[in-house]
């Protein structure tokens, strides 16, 4: 009797490993298959292993980089379908990142200022350059602007915003009032109670849209600008958790098919981890492209206050307005 107790327990000794090698195995083979597919993960790995955080590494030769931060809606035609065109863009920012001071400064440019478009005569918003030749016209266009050459730029649309902040477990944010608005043709509709609380992407993405009630009082711009700045705080709250940071691999690549950008995944791993480690009383700063008074259906920018804004946020760039 002591003698088959004792055969039973290594039989079931041995089934023990045996089943944990066998996780083991089809453990390895899932993850390897993921980091085969993932060139997120891969840089991820690549990363950890080479310390490759460093600026100096990601962006070789350079004390900062200027970065052009861009969200894109989508076309719809007459029957309020999604179209496949570039789409015009809904929010504008140019950021400067500094390795060397520990800093970023963002300035929100209103989708509505009116602009020369490099190749395109008259004056347009500047949310038009785009749909009329992507990323790169928008950046030769800001470049004209505010005399700031762009050296990359990341371009998002709805759907990526969304994906993003599910996949981050959502974000707190103070809703400033309430807000309601329903779109059925462009598929938005927006339902948010003011106070602070977790907002799910399409709730987020709804926070930073909002420019008019379903009564039709609308409000300017420059106060949606001022939600998407509190967006960017609160993300870069969230992010400074640990767990979020370590799913940032799997986060830009569920978002892969909804980024166009021309950083790498190393060089964007690199700057979120940039971003988290800045101070959170000055290591921020954001602004917004200062304007003259309210021209109706456009923004017009103010010449001298903003050369001075430009030579604040990025020195030792000549503006030339």
């Amino acid at each position: 009797m002591q003698k088959t107790r004792r055969k039973v327990r290594i039989n079931f000794t041995k089934l023990s490993k045996s089943l944990i090698l066998l996780f083991l195995a089809v453990f390895g083979c899932i993850f390897s298959y993921y980091v085969a597919a993932s060139p997120t993960m891969r840089a991820g790995i690549g990363i950890l292993l080479t310390r490759g955080y460093s600026p100096q590494k990601a962006f070789a030769g350079k004390d900062s980089v200027d970065i052009l931060l861009l969200g894109r809606d989508f076309d719809r035609n007459e029957h309020g379908q999604v179209v496949h065109t570039r789409g015009r863009t809904d929010a504008i920012m140019l950021a400067r990142f500094n390795f060397r001071e520990r800093t970023a400064n963002i300035l929100s440019i209103p989708r509505d200022t009116l602009v020369r478009i490099p190749g395109y005569g008259g004056r347009r918003r500047i949310n038009s350059a785009n749909a009329l030749g992507g990323p790169e016209l928008t950046a030769a266009t800001v470049s004209q602007l505010l005399g700031i050459d762009p050296d990359r730029y990341i371009l998002v649309n709805l759907q990526g915003f969304e994906k993003a902040i599910d996949a981050m477990g959502g974000l707190i944010i103070n809703v400033d009032k309430q807000m309601d608005y329903d779109d059925n043709w462009g598929n938005l509709h927006i339902h948010l109670k003011p106070g602070r609380q977790k907002l799910t992407g399409n709730q987020a993405m709804g926070f930073v849209r909002y420019r008019k009630s379903k009564d039709g009082d609308a409000e300017t711009d420059f106060v949606r600008i001022s939600r998407q700045q509190e967006f960017m705080k609160s993300a870069k709250k969230r992010l400074c958790c640990r767990s979020t940071l370590m799913r940032a691999p799997m986060i830009l690549d569920i978002i892969r098919k909804d980024v166009q950008s021309n950083l790498s995944s190393g060089q964007q791993l690199c700057l979120l981890h940039f971003i988290k480690k800045l101070s959170k009383q000055n290591g921020i700063r954001m602004e917004t492209l200062p304007a003259l008074e309210d021209g109706g259906n456009y923004v017009h920018m103010d010449p001298n206050a903003t050369r001075e804004l430009v030579r604040q946020m990025f020195p030792s760039k000549t503006a030339s307005l």
